[in-house]
């Protein structure tokens, strides 16, 4: 039986586990201040899979006055589940304004496969943000 995704917003109650499964993806606790402020803004979404956060998105109107997807994180154990996929039809769903972008390192090609396979259209390329890992930037009309 598949275990059933639910996305919600995050709460200050989930500040805990959204820093954890981050530190365990990034392999720091660097981003730490960033979630707790993204938590505290309403930014935040998680995806809870049988009652435990398994993943997070973070989504905001800070790009041009678009929409712009920071952030989908996925605990390891859980990734390769579609708890991406699902937390980034959640963002296209309560997306506020007409177009949604978001973006990846040129290194992260399950990222890019899987907004190619949700109809997100290569924008272009931004280098020297991470040394030798270019940003790659996607948009989506939703």
């Amino acid at each position: 039986m598949k275990a059933i995704v639910t996305i919600r917003p995050a709460t200050s109650h989930d500040i805990d586990a959204v820093c954890r499964i981050d530190a365990a993806v990034l392999g720091s606790a660097s981003r730490e201040q960033e979630l707790q402020s993204a938590i505290a803004a309403g930014h935040c979404h998680v995806a809870s899979l049988d009652m435990h956060v398994a993943g997070f998105a973070i989504m905001n109107q800070s790009f041009f006055q678009q929409s712009f997807i920071h952030l989908v994180v996925v605990h390891p154990t859980h990734q390769q589940n579609g708890i991406g996929k699902a937390l980034m039809l959640h963002m296209e769903k309560i997306c506020p304004t007409a177009k949604l972008f978001t973006s990846t390192n040129l290194s992260n090609k399950k990222m890019q496969q899987l907004c190619e396979k949700l109809g997100y259209e290569y924008s272009g390329t931004i280098s020297h943000l991470d040394p030798g890992d270019p940003e790659l930037f996607y948009c989506k009309m939703v």
